[in-house]
């Protein structure tokens, strides 16, 4: 979602905060992490601007821009087919809940 998000909806590169506004639902903590993970990966860079406060960015990494092709296909995938997965009955060994 966050490499999907950094590219459809920011072009590449988004501050944090607003990256974080960009994604309801996850936690500022879930989102550091997530970031943090992907910047090992190397699918996203970090960049620090020397400011007061200092600014955080996260931009795609040339890698990270190869990965969301696939994703955005996926996405797509999904949109076409809503109507049929929101038929899907959960398995029974699923922990989701209604």
């Amino acid at each position: 979602m966050i490499l999907h998000t950094l590219q459809a909806r920011h072009n590449g590169v988004a501050r944090s905060g607003v990256l974080h506004r960009s994604l309801p639902g996850i936690s500022k903590k879930m989102l550091i992490q997530t970031l943090r993970e992907l910047e090992a990966s190397g699918l996203i860079e970090r960049h620090q601007l020397d400011s007061v406060p200092p600014e955080v960015s996260y931009a795609l990494s040339p890698l990270g821009r190869l990965m969301v092709q696939p994703i955005e296909m996926v996405y797509e995938w999904a949109r076409q087919n809503s109507p049929a997965l929101d038929q899907l009955q959960p398995r029974a060994t699923s922990r989701r809940r209604d």
